[in-house]
């Protein structure tokens, strides 16, 4: 039997995730009034469940994100090296940043803030390894450092989007210019040979 508390909490989750979908991740938009208005429910219960509305806006995007990253097959040409999937998904993945900016920040900040073993930045590395993985199903070492290394640059480079064209030279926000960055980043990270060749 599910409890009242339980349903008003699962409420108030759905009124915000729908708020913050529908202004495009733009919290200033959204006020705590609108979240209890939308669930149906008290401010005071949205304080009682989550404190702040931070940690209610943390937790919603949290699992926007989770739903997206559990939902992420890419189709990769089986005929590229590992390099050149690796790739793929890297650029799927920062297009993804780009086009989900405020949700992505403060997914980001979360995962920095409490990392955890299943957040969204873990998830993001395993992604990342099983790409790289051999053909004998063993991933060394060095390429889940390496993993680790280029989500982590992703993310970085990500937060400082626009100061990238002074820090290294590209432009994050421009597509053809962030391809390119990320093409160099994998390069530099993996070599430029395939592993599994």
């Amino acid at each position: 039997m599910i409890k009242k508390s339980d349903e008003a909490k699962q409420a108030i989750i759905r009124a915000t995730t729908d708020l913050i979908m529908q202004s495009n991740g733009n919290m200033d938009e959204i006020t705590t009034r609108m979240i209890a208005e939308k669930a149906g429910v008290g401010v005071g219960l949205i304080n009682y469940h989550f404190q702040t509305k931070d940690n209610l806006v943390e937790v919603c995007v949290q699992k926007i994100i989770d739903d997206v990253t559990d939902n992420f097959r890419p189709q990769l040409n089986s005929n590229l090296n590992t390099n050149e999937r690796l790739k793929s998904v890297v650029k799927m993945v920062a297009d993804f940043l780009m086009g989900n900016q405020a949700l992505s920040r403060i997914s980001i900040l979360a995962d920095q803030a409490r990392p955890a073993v299943n957040d969204n930045t873990m998830k993001t590395i395993k992604g990342l390894t099983a790409v790289i993985v051999n053909s004998d199903g063993v991933l060394r070492k060095s390429e889940k450092f390496s993993a680790f290394a280029l989500t982590s640059v992703l993310q970085s480079t990500f937060l400082r989007k626009d100061m990238t064209t002074e820090i290294c030279g590209y432009d994050f926000n421009m597509k053809e210019q962030r391809d390119s960055f990320i093409d160099l980043m994998v390069d530099k990270l993996f070599g430029s040979g395939d592993t599994n060749e």
